[in-house]
């Protein structure tokens, strides 16, 4: 089966496909880095401008780079200052409509690109596009999915996740265009752990809005070495530095929600935590109770 019978793309279609520009940032992660490379090549996306930006790894990783040399656009391995300076070195050379990072321990999911690329041509005007990324073991088994949540329209609800109207996008489903990257800039590199967060509520404050997919676009791999690992305290603090700088730049009125919001974040991210683990919870329990109504109705009939 073709790319085009799988995602509904014609081979007319095919000739005006967006480009598509991939980074990946990738420093001693060469348990992971092929299996990354190869969910990308592998698309067999026409359109593909892939950039893969090393950190100067010691681990084999080059040598796995230079396997599939001649397929990448362009790929350098050098120190760098961190992840975020990585991925904007790569992100600045691009000449994509469109954009994305993927980390070097996930992957993306087969014809993720091609489902992408239909949506862009079917949402005429659309500058960004977020799908469902499924979390998976080191082995890459699948165990839950993380999908997209966009109710709202107030470019705060981006900021202030833990809102009751609160977005959720996937890092590594999400994908913006040519348009967002001019306006908004660069990725922030003082970040570590939240630069996806900022930069979603960023590209919010300049008017952009999300087309969410509910389609798995990537596995997001869990593992010990990764920043997930780390716990929530970094990102906890990260989120914290985010809110700190939007306060001096926005409105009195806005910066008086984004106080009243830090003030509160602790508990919003508990009881958000707290809910979460109620459903996981709950979800067995609904499971029983649906198979004793069946039966109940069986041994009724």
């Amino acid at each position: 089966m073709t790319p085009e019978d799988r995602t509904g793309i014609t081979s007319v279609d095919a000739e005006t496909l967006p480009r598509l520009t991939i980074v990946t940032p990738s420093y001693n992660q060469a348990a992971f880095l092929e299996s990354t490379l190869r969910s990308v090549l592998l698309q067999n996306y026409p359109n593909l401008e892939y950039i893969v930006i090393d950190g100067g790894s010691t681990d084999g990783s080059v040598d796995i780079i230079r396997r599939y040399q001649d397929q990448i656009a362009y790929w350098v391995s050098e120190p760098d200052k961190g992840q975020c300076h990585a991925i904007n070195k790569g992100l600045s050379m691009a000449t994509g409509e469109w954009m994305a990072w993927l980390n070097s321990d996930d992957i993306y999911l087969p014809s993720a690109l091609w489902t992408v690329a239909r949506t862009i041509q079917s949402h005429k005007g659309c500058n960004w596009v977020v799908g469902a990324v499924e979390f998976a073991d080191q082995d890459l088994k699948p165990f839950s999915v993380f999908r997209p949540v966009c109710n709202t329209d107030d470019w705060l609800d981006f900021v202030c996740t833990k809102r009751k109207n609160g977005t959720a996008l996937p890092q590594a489903g999400s994908f913006w265009s040519r348009q967002c990257w001019e306006k908004a800039g660069q990725l922030d590199e003082s970040l570590h752990y939240a630069m996806d967060h900022e930069y979603w509520g960023r590209l919010a404050y300049h008017g952009f809005r999300p087309v969410c997919i509910q389609q798995s676009l990537a596995l997001f791999r869990l593992h010990s070495q990764g920043k997930t690992a780390l716990g929530d305290g970094n990102f906890m603090s990260d989120e914290r530095l985010v809110i700190e700088k939007w306060i001096g730049r926005v409105t009195p009125s806005e910066a008086r929600l984004l106080l009243y919001y830090r003030r509160t974040f602790g508990l919003r991210l508990r009881m958000r935590i707290m809910k979460h683990w109620m459903n996981c919870c709950l979800d067995p329990l609904r499971s029983v109770v649906q198979r004793c109504r069946r039966a109940m109705r069986h041994h009724a009939d």
